[in-house]
C-alpha cells in the first residue's frame, strides 16, 4: 500500500494523501504520505477540506433529529424556513427535508447559477438534481425549527456520540498548523478559506480518522430497523446515466446508483457501497463503507488530480470491477 500510494502521488502530481481503513466496524489502520504543504510531511493528524462530504454529516443530523420526533422528513419546511428569494413562489411550500437530502428540490446546485437569485429549475419532487442549495435550505430549516445553531445541533447529534473531535465547519484555533495546502489546477499552492459562517454542503475540515469514526458510528447506529440491503436503496436509480452511455461497461453495470438521505449508493452484485465524495479546486476526497460487511475507507487528498490517487487506492482496498470502473470514469480515466 505504501509503495502504491507514493507511486500514485508522484505519477499524478498530488502533494499528499491520508487514508483511514475500516474493518469489522473498527478503525483498523491509518496511513499518510507526501507533503501537506511544501516542505512539511502529511501525517494521520493532517486536516483536509472535505468539500461535499460535508453533506453526509448534515444529512445524518437531519435524519436523526427527525427520528427523535422533532419533525417529519415529509413535513413542509415552510413553517420554519422560507428563503427570501422563494417567498413569492408557492412551490416553496412543497419543499421537505426528504426532498432536500435526496436532491429532489428542483433548486440549482448553487444560486450563482441562477444570477445569484435562488430559483426553481424544476418542480419540487419531480426529478433528481444535485443541489448544495438544498442542503443549505434544510440546514436553515433545522436551525429555525430547533431554535439552535447548526454547529451546535451537529455537535450534539453526530460529533459527540461518534467521538469526533477533529472536524469543524468554521475557523478554530486548533486548525493552525494542521491543515493541508491545496495544489490547484494552475499548480498553485494555497490554503482554502477557513469559514466564519457554516456551509451545510461544503468546506468542513476533518481528518481521515475522524471521518472514519463518523462512518463507523453510522453503521453501528442505524436509523432504521430494516436490514442494510433494504434500507440503503436510492430514491432514483440513475445507473442509466453511466451504463447506457457505456461510461461503465454494461457487463459490470451496478444494480443501482443514486442517493438516499445524504449518501450515494452504488450497489453491485458483490458489494453494497454507501459513499460520498468531495471536490474543490485542488482538493479531492472520498469516504465509503459497506454496511453489510462493516468495512470501508476514507481517503483525502490535496491535489487537483486527487481523484486518480483515490481510484488507485480503492482498486487495492476494494477490488470490485464495477466500483473501480466508476471511479476511473470520475477521475477521467
Amino acid at each position: 500500500m505504501a509503495q502504491k500510494l507514493q507511486s500514485s502521488l508522484a505519477e499524478n502530481d498530488v502533494p499528499s494523501a491520508s487514508i483511514a481503513y475500516i474493518e469489522d466496524g473498527k478503525l483498523a489502520w491509518q496511513f499518510a504520505a507526501g507533503e501537506s504543504e511544501p516542505g512539511k510531511l502529511a501525517t494521520r493528524d493532517t486536516l483536509y477540506n472535505i468539500a461535499s462530504m460535508t453533506k453526509s454529516i448534515v444529512a445524518e443530523t437531519v435524519v436523526r433529529l427527525s427520528k427523535s420526533g422533532a419533525f417529519s422528513m415529509d413535513d413542509s419546511m415552510a413553517d420554519a424556513w422560507v428563503d427570501p428569494d422563494l417567498k413569492d413562489d408557492p412551490r416553496h411550500k412543497l419543499l421537505t427535508p426528504r426532498l432536500a437530502l435526496t436532491h429532489r428540490t428542483g433548486l440549482p446546485n448553487w444560486r450563482y447559477l441562477t444570477d445569484d437569485i435562488l430559483k426553481f429549475q424544476n418542480d419540487p419532487g419531480t426529478q433528481f438534481g444535485y443541489s448544495g442549495e438544498g442542503l443549505q435550505y434544510v440546514a436553515h430549516f433545522i436551525e429555525n425549527k430547533m431554535g439552535r445553531r447548526l454547529e451546535d445541533l451537529v455537535a450534539e447529534v453526530v460529533f459527540k456520540p461518534a467521538g469526533m473531535t477533529e472536524t469543524t465547519f468554521t475557523d478554530k484555533a486548533w486548525l493552525d498548523g494542521r491543515v493541508a495546502m491545496s495544489q490547484t489546477k494552475a499548480g498553485e499552492h494555497k490554503f482554502a478559506p477557513r469559514r466564519t459562517e457554516w456551509n451545510a454542503a461544503d468546506d468542513v475540515w476533518s481528518s481521515t480518522g475522524d471521518y472514519a469514526r463518523f462512518m463507523i458510528w453510522v453503521m453501528a447506529n442505524p436509523v432504521s430497523a430494516e436490514r442494510a440491503a433494504t434500507y440503503w436503496i436510492p430514491r432514483d436509480n440513475l445507473k442509466y446515466q453511466i451504463c447506457q452511455e457505456d461510461r461503465v461497461p454494461l457487463p459490470i453495470c451496478p444494480r443501482s446508483l443514486g442517493f438516499t438521505a445524504g449518501w450515494t449508493i452504488y450497489d453491485t452484485p458483490d458489494n453494497l457501497i454507501v459513499m460520498h465524495g468531495g471536490g474543490d479546486d485542488g482538493e479531492h476526497t472520498l469516504g465509503f463503507f459497506n454496511p453489510v460487511t462493516a468495512s470501508g475507507a476514507v481517503i483525502f487528498t490535496n491535489g487537483d488530480n486527487g481523484q486518480k490517487v483515490i481510484r488507485d487506492i480503492v482498486e487495492i482496498l476494494l477490488p470490485d470491477p464495477s466500483v473501480n470502473a466508476f471511479l476511473n470514469m470520475q477521475s477521467g480515466g
